[in-house]
C-alpha cells in the first residue's frame, strides 16, 4: 500500500464515523490491521494482535464553514501515516 491510498482509507473510515456518529460512543477507535491494511471503527475494548488503534475523536475537528459539524482532521490523519513506512507502488 502506498501513502496516498492509506490516507484515503483513513479519511473514508473517519467520514463513515462522522456520518453515523450517533451510533458510536465517544471513545471508539480507528482500527488498522497492519497485516492486510484493512481499517474499521472499533470498540475501545478491542486489542487484536497485528492491529493499531487510534481514538476517532483525535481524527476529527469542527468545521469552520458549518459550525456544529465534524470533518476529518487532515493534519491528525497525516500524523498517523507518518508512523508507517510505505512503498512507492
Amino acid at each position: 500500500m502506498n501513502q496516498k491510498e492509506f490516507l484515503k482509507r483513513v479519511r473514508e473510515t473517519v467520514e463513515d464515523y462522522i456520518a453515523g456518529e450517533e451510533g458510536y460512543s465517544d471513545d471508539v477507535q480507528l482500527e488498522i490491521n497492519t497485516t492486510d491494511w484493512s481499517m474499521d471503527i472499533a470498540d475501545p475494548e478491542n486489542d487484536l494482535p497485528n492491529c493499531d488503534y487510534y481514538p476517532i475523536m483525535d481524527l476529527v475537528k469542527m468545521s469552520v464553514d458549518e459550525p456544529g459539524k465534524w470533518m476529518p482532521d487532515e493534519e491528525a490523519i497525516e500524523s498517523i501515516a507518518a508512523e508507517y513506512v510505505f512503498t512507492n507502488d
